[in-house]
């Protein structure tokens, strides 16, 4: 694999710490610098900055950061107290928890999405005691076969 010197000193230069294509990694990261992973991560990470999977990446886990990017393919749960962005060549199956959230047309997304106020934190949901009740002459059986 030829070392592509360009992107090596930009990361540099840019407090970003990567992951390459041809590595996997096993654990668990806690951080305050970029970090862009194109190759292989299962575990958590826990940053105060992007997290960007690229083309060649692959994440499997829960990531905490403050935006991520999606080009690769992750598969888990994502919270970012910013954006996520889910690209053209990204593949995303799971949980997304952000105040922002974009989906590329031509991403494949299988999961959900929960909006939060931007920079908060994830609150639990308020457990819900009874059912609903359907206003009297209309229900959801009335609309079956409209």
């Amino acid at each position: 694999m030829k070392l592509n010197r360009r992107i090596l000193d930009k990361t540099q230069k840019t407090d970003t710490t990567a992951i390459f294509e041809g590595i996997s990694v096993v654990g668990d990261i806690k951080g305050s610098h970029n970090l862009y992973l194109n190759g292989e991560f299962e575990g958590t990470i826990d940053l105060t900055a992007l997290f960007l999977i690229g083309k060649t990446g692959k994440f499997k886990g829960e990531v905490k950061a403050q935006y991520v990017i999606i080009e690769g393919e992750v598969e888990g749960k994502v919270i970012a107290k910013e954006k996520v962005e889910l690209r053209d060549s990204g593949k995303y199956r799971g949980e997304i928890l952000a105040p922002s959230v974009m989906i590329s047309d031509h991403a494949f997304f299988d999961g959900t999405v929960k909006m939060l106020k931007e920079g908060h934190e994830v609150a639990e949901p308020l457990p819900i005691t009874e059912e609903p009740q359907e206003e009297e002459g209309e229900s959801f059986k009335d609309y079956e076969g409209s």
